[in-house]
């Protein structure tokens, strides 16, 4: 079953969460160089066609850039500095400033990350005001017309009562993280349909009726830190399948959904989250990261 990807073109709906900051934990992020941006994208463009990332900060500055060198779409992140909102709008004029520059590249806007998680500490207004500028301080660019704005929530953001008025401010498209390896009976790797069917029913279907198209933020499965979970290589690719199974329209509602696989590469600095938190690449971290492998396990790219 094919779709039209009505928001990076052509038929693929996979594309990937990258972030630059894989090397080692030693390493500062404002020490990581266009180059290596550059080398990090030309691996990334074997696999995909386009990519969303979560901030402008340091040399990400020339990720608009970069990405149009590797034919990659770019769903570009723009942060959010809790507290601080000259700083949050700094880096909103950064975002729109390079999506201008490359505006066949930036496909989209997204402002800040999972915005109403509430481990993230962010408040309605807060994330409001950020949203609210952005849309405003677009309207400088005329060529941005067609370059959506919206926030990234979690898949229960626009059933939650108090993020859903967000809902009517964003552009055409909703940013939403779904993760079946963190629900409380995680799924089988190769079967999410469950989960991905609740999620559905408690998030997805409430932005739909707001008349904006579901892009699935983030989706992934870590290959490492979690025995009992099932986190290896193997189960990682298996439920790569399944989620392009799923996200292609093999699913009870014979519906595609854009989706951006998490992630790239391995973070080794992730570890706030769990012993998984450094696992969820497909390839690993290091100057030169390689594809992770296992005996009999290959992985392929969505169709």
């Amino acid at each position: 079953m094919s779709a039209t990807n009505t928001l990076f073109g052509g038929t693929k709906m996979m594309g990937v969460c990258y972030s630059p900051y894989h090397q080692a934990v030693s390493v500062e992020k404002s020490s990581y160089t266009k180059e290596d941006i550059d080398a990090d994208l030309a691996i990334t463009a074997k696999h995909f066609t386009f990519i969303r990332t979560y901030t402008v900060q340091f040399n990400q500055k020339y990720m608009a850039e970069l990405c149009d060198k590797h034919s990659l779409g770019l769903a570009q992140g723009a942060w959010i500095f809790q507290g601080d909102e000259t700083s949050t709008n700094a880096e909103i004029d950064t975002a729109l400033a390079t999506a201008s520059a490359y505006p066949n590249t930036v496909r989209a806007i997204v402002i800040g990350n999972e915005v109403d998680l509430p481990k993230n500490n962010y408040n309605f207004a807060e994330v409001k005001r950020a949203l609210n500028y952005a849309l405003t301080a677009k309207h400088k660019y005329t060529n941005l017309t067609n370059v959506p704005v919206t926030v990234c929530m979690t898949g229960t953001g626009p059933a939650n009562p108090t993020w859903s008025p967000l809902l009517p401010l964003v552009q055409g498209f909703a940013f939403l993280t779904l993760y079946p390896w963190y629900a409380p009976n995680t799924p089988s790797p190769g079967d999410i349909s469950a989960n991905m069917e609740w999620s559905y029913n408690n998030g997805l279907a409430q932005a739909e009726a707001a008349g904006l198209q579901i892009v699935i933020a983030e989706i992934g499965w870590p290959s490492d830190g979690a025995s009992v979970k099932g986190t290896t290589w193997a189960n990682e690719v298996t439920n790569f399948k399944a989620t392009c199974a799923w996200i292609n329209g093999d699913n009870i509602y014979k519906k595609s959904f854009i989706t951006m696989w998490f992630e790239m590469f391995d973070e080794p600095w992730k570890t706030a989250e769990g012993a998984w938190g450094p696992h969820w690449g497909i390839y690993g971290s290091g100057k030169k990261p390689v594809l992770k492998s296992a005996k009999g396990v290959t992985f392929k790219p969505c169709d």
